[in-house]
């Protein structure tokens, strides 16, 4: 077998995930760049202290607008005027009727000379009482159109008023909503940077371990399954995941790991923990409730092996639901759905993430 040049492949792949990486985006894709921030925030104080000062000044305005209006257009004067008219035409009728009560009452007139003389007194007032009335209605017309004229320029300048807060109120909505959107991308781009270097971290640990097992395939020249059954025989467990797996063909009657999938050396491991758990079968029986202990590496290890025999991620959670990890605070149900998300994810990053993880 050809040896492996570590250091040509580090550089190799690291050309490859920078050409998937963020930075190559498309120039049309929205990103955090998009937004200018501090310019938001400020906008959106400006706008948020101009929609108080026009709501403040809508507040009360057409009263006061219009008594203003009133005040400069002399109408009140207008209105004394009116009022004067009506008293003028209330005591011009006053007199007229006293006068030609008096008339009537009067013993010397006889009835011709009360009705000729009553009929010149009503004659000679309602004239002049009639004109008076007609200047009264005068005055009243210019006043009602006086009212009508600021009634109307308060309404348009209320509607501006109302205009310039429904403004504001859509200018604050929009740069709210962006402020929101600048929001929501910054979390997705926080979250895929933290992804990218999670899935970096577990990379160069898989490097390193890689490179571990070369260095200690050429430096022994024993075959693992001896190596293993050395092990196995003191009662020494190298690797619990795979006792684990052992443990569970045993509960399944298969004696051979080749049966469900298992090929060279972890299936000399597997085979090795089988021929010491049959040995100690009845110890194992009576410590059936004791939960595993294992690192969080050898429980992904043997959760790959168990895709591999056709097992759902329900399935698992009840088999490992009491294995707790010495290196991780993660429990398995955490671990089970990550690997079957690395099993499953599509795409170049999905296919890459499963071509360096063993078992997958």
């Amino acid at each position: 077998m050809a040896e492996i040049n570590w250091e040509e492949f580090k550089k190799q792949f690291q050309t490859l995930r920078d050409s998937i990486s963020p930075g190559n985006a498309a120039a049309g894709d929205l990103s955090e760049a998009t937004f200018d921030l501090p310019t938001l925030q400020k906008q959106i104080s400006e706008n948020a202290t101009g929609l108080q000062t026009a709501q403040d000044s809508l507040k009360n305005f057409q009263a006061n607008t219009y008594n203003k209006y009133y005040s400069d257009s002399g109408l009140s004067s207008l209105k004394d005027q009116i009022a004067a008219k009506d008293a003028e035409i209330t005591a011009a009728k006053q007199t007229r009727d006293t006068s030609i009560s008096k008339t009537r009452q009067n013993p010397y007139y006889s009835a011709a000379n009360i009705t000729g003389e009553s009929s010149e007194i009503a004659n000679a007032a309602n004239a002049d009482i009639n004109n008076t009335i007609e200047e009264r209605n005068s005055l009243a017309a210019q006043y009602n159109s006086g009212l009508d004229d600021i009634s109307k320029k308060v309404a348009r300048e209320a509607a501006d008023k109302q205009q310039e807060v429904d403004d504001y109120k859509y200018n604050l909505g929009n740069l709210q909503q962006q402020v929101s959107n600048y929001q929501t991308i910054r979390s997705q781009e926080l979250q895929k940077k933290s992804s990218d270097e999670q899935w970096a971290a577990e990379f160069g640990l898989k490097l390193q371990e890689l490179e571990t097992q070369a260095s200690q395939k050429s430096g022994d020249t024993s075959t693992e399954w001896e190596r293993f059954s050395s092990k196995v025989a003191t009662g020494a467990e190298p690797d619990a995941a795979l006792r684990a797996t052992a443990q569970r063909l045993l509960d399944q009657g298969i004696d051979d790991p080749a049966r469900t999938g298992y090929t060279g050396e972890t299936a000399a491991r597997i085979e090795s923990e089988l021929g010491w758990l049959k040995q100690q079968q009845p110890k194992d029986q009576q410590n059936q409730a004791k939960k595993e202990t294992v690192s969080e590496g050898a429980f992904r290890m043997e959760v790959r092996n168990a895709w591999k025999e056709n097992y759902s991620p329900d399935q698992l959670k009840q088999v490992y639901g009491g294995v707790q990890f010495t290196d991780s605070d993660k429990s398995p149900q955490q671990i089970i759905d990550d690997e079957w998300n690395i099993k499953t994810r599509g795409g170049v990053r999905g296919w890459l993430g499963r071509l360096f993880r063993a078992g997958v």
